[in-house]
C-alpha cells in the first residue's frame, strides 16, 4: 500500500479533496482545493519498496480570496498497484483519505463503472426549497463496487449570480464540495470523468454564444482532474481515456454548439468532430462509448438533443456505418429520466444509454409529451432519481457488457445484458 504527504506552509487550510481523475497503469492524476499559500507539493510513496513518487507535472486555478484548485501528475506507477492517500498535516484542519488503484497491465478484464447526470445540489436557503435534491444518493453510489465514475453533464447547477464571472464559478464548485458530506466523500472514493452540458456550462441551453464560455472551461478544467488533448487547436472540453477493452470518448456538447433551430449548424464542432473521427478509426477496443451530455438516439424533439443537428449527427451516423467501427454505445445524460435506445443505422446497430436525474426532480413524461421513442429498447425507461452501473466480463471475442439502473435507495430496476457480437454489423 501508499502513502501521501502534502508539505505547505501551516497557513494554507484544505477545502476539499483528493479527488482522483484520470488513471492509468502507470499514471494518476490527483486535485485538492486548499486556502493560503506555501510551497504545494504531493508525494506518494510506496511504503512496500520504499519509494516515493513527486508529481511531474503541478497545474492550478485560483480565485480572488486566495483559493487553490491545484491538480498533480504522478507518472512511474506501478500497474495494477493500490496507493492511499492521506493528507494530515498542522495547520491544515482537516485530514482526507482516499485511495486508487492503478489499471493492470492486461488488455482485457472484468471491471465496472458507475455513471449518471443532473446532479442538483442546493447549498444554504435554497435547500429548504428543493428538499428532494438529497445527495444521500451519493451514499448508495459509493457502496456499489466500481472501478470509476462518469458524470455526463449538468454535474453542478450554476444559478446567475454563479455563472457571470470566473470567480462566481470557481466558488460554486468549491463551497458545494465543502458543503455536502456525502458528495465530497463519493468524489473521493473512486476515480472521476467528466464532460459537462448547460447548467455546468453557464445559462441554461447555452452554447457558443455564451460570453464567458472560455472561463468557463478554464474552471471545469481545473475542478476536473481529466486529459485533455493539448495545443490551442483542440479548446473545448473533449478528450478521450481507454480502459482495457473499452475506450471513451468524453464530448463538449457546448462550447461549438450554434443556437437550437440550425439543423445545419454546428451541434460539437468541426475541430472536435475530425478529432473523434480519427479517435474512433484508430481505436481497436472491443466497446467504444462516445459521452455527450444530451441525447443522441432519440428523435422525439422535446427538449435538447442531437436530433436537432441533422446535418452533423448524420453525418457522425455514416462515417460510424461506413467505416466499420464496432461497439459503439452513446452515454447521455439531460432528460432527468433514463432509458436505453436502440437504432439500426444502414444495418448498423447503435445504441444510447440515457442516465438521469441523479438529484434533479424526476421529469413527467406523460404529462409533456417526452414520453415517446421508437427508439427505445422496451421495458428500459425509468423516471426516478437514479444512477447507471456498466459491467463487463467474458473473455476476449466474447464480452458481454451489462447495464444497469439503480433507485436512488440503491435497489436494482432495470438490467440488459448485451453480447459484443450484438454490436457489429449484421
Amino acid at each position: 500500500m501508499g502513502f501521501t504527504f502534502v508539505c505547505m506552509a501551516q497557513k494554507a487550510k484544505l477545502i476539499t479533496g483528493p479527488i482522483v481523475g484520470s488513471v492509468t497503469k502507470n499514471s494518476a492524476k490527483v486535485w485538492i482545493a486548499y486556502h493560503g499559500q506555501g510551497q504545494n507539493v504531493l508525494i506518494l510513496g510506496d511504503t512496500a519498496e520504499k519509494r516515493i513518487y513527486y508529481p511531474t507535472n503541478l497545474s492550478y486555478i485560483t480565485n480572488k480570496t486566495g483559493d487553490v484548485a491545484l491538480t498533480m501528475d504522478f507518472t512511474g506507477l506501478k500497474p495494477d498497484h493500490s496507493y492511499n492517500i492521506l493528507v494530515s498535516i498542522d495547520g491544515w484542519g482537516a485530514n482526507a483519505k482516499s485511495s486508487f488503484k492503478t489499471q493492470a497491465d492486461t488488455a482485457v478484464k472484468d471491471f465496472s463503472f458507475l455513471l449518471g447526470s443532473c446532479a442538483l445540489a442546493l447549498p444554504g436557503f435554497a435547500r429548504m426549497v428543493f428538499p428532494g435534491a438529497a445527495t444521500w444518493i451519493y451514499k448508495r453510489m459509493k457502496k456499489q463496487q466500481n472501478d470509476f465514475m462518469i458524470w455526463l453533464g449538468d454535474d453542478v447547477y450554476y444559478w446567475k449570480k454563479s455563472y457571470s464571472s470566473y470567480d462566481g464559478m470557481l466558488n460554486y464548485n468549491l463551497r458545494l464540495r465543502k458543503t455536502f458530506k456525502k458528495y465530497r466523500e463519493f468524489l473521493s472514493a473512486t476515480p472521476q470523468y467528466a464532460i459537462w452540458d448547460d447548467h455546468d456550462y453557464g445559462p441554461n441551453d447555452s452554447g457558443r454564444e455564451y460570453a464567458l464560455k472560455d472561463s468557463s472551461l478554464e474552471v471545469f478544467k481545473g475542478v476536473w482532474p481529466n486529459t485533455y488533448p493539448e495545443g490551442e487547436q483542440f479548446k473545448g472540453n473533449y478528450f478521450n481515456f481507454r480502459y482495457y477493452d473499452a475506450e471513451f470518448f468524453m464530448c463538449d456538447d457546448r462550447y461549438f454548439r450554434a443556437p437550437d433551430g440550425d439543423s445545419i449548424g454546428d451541434f460539437l464542432g468541426e475541430t472536435q468532430i475530425v478529432w473523434l473521427k480519427n479517435k474512433l478509426l484508430m481505436s481497436d477496443a472491443a466497446f467504444k462509448f462516445i459521452a455527450i451530455g444530451s441525447q443522441v438516439l432519440n428523435d422525439n424533439h422535446f427538449g435538447e438533443s442531437y436530433a436537432l443537428y441533422t446535418r452533423e449527427r448524420n453525418n457522425l451516423f455514416d462515417f460510424i456505418s461506413n467505416n466499420n467501427i464496432q461497439g459503439v454505445v452513446f452515454l447521455t445524460g439531460d432528460k432527468h429520466y433514463s432509458e436505453l435506445c436502440k437504432r439500426d443505422w444502414k444495418g448498423y446497430p447503435l445504441y444510447d444509454f440515457t442516465c438521469s436525474p441523479l438529484t434533479t426532480p424526476p421529469l413527467p413524461r406523460r404529462l409533456v409529451g417526452a414520453y415517446h421513442n421508437q427508439h427505445r429498447v422496451a421495458g428500459t425507461d425509468y423516471a426516478k432519481r437514479n444512477f447507471g452501473k456498466i459491467s463487463f466480463s467474458g473473455e476476449n471475442g466474447n464480452r458481454n457488457l451489462k447495464i444497469e439502473i439503480y433507485g436512488r435507495s440503491g435497489h436494482k430496476r432495470r438490467e440488459v445484458v448485451l453480447n459484443q457480437k450484438e454490436m457489429m454489423r449484421k
